[in-house]
């Protein structure tokens, strides 16, 4: 048969201070200094920073591509087909240049 016993606080050897800190930490929770959120929103803004910059030259480069494809002389239903496909990429490519600016919005607010 086991015996499960416990210790009171009275019993451990140190005794507990109610201003060491939460959940075990060793210090105060204001006493941190330098908060490492600070630094992982930091990177997080540079990362949507880099993405931002990336996707928006894609895009124009796909206005771009998409301008001049159009005054390309040429009929049919495979010039038809090309070209509303590259109207669609062209819609769905403004759409992501809308998202990419109200994440960008959310991150620096």
């Amino acid at each position: 048969m086991s015996i499960f016993t416990t210790h009171s606080a009275a019993q451990t050897a140190t005794p507990i201070d109610p201003i060491s800190g939460f959940a075990g930490n060793t210090v105060t929770p204001f006493s941190y200094g330098v908060c490492p959120c600070h630094q992982a929103v930091e990177r997080s803004r540079n990362l949507i920073g880099v993405q931002q910059a990336a996707t928006r030259a894609v895009c124009e480069r796909l206005a771009e591509a998409s301008a001049r494809a159009k005054g390309i002389v040429w009929t049919g239903n495979a010039a038809n087909l090309f070209r509303s496909r590259l109207d669609e990429l062209a819609k769905t490519s403004q759409s992501l240049t809308s998202a990419i600016e109200t994440t960008h919005q959310l991150a620096w607010s």
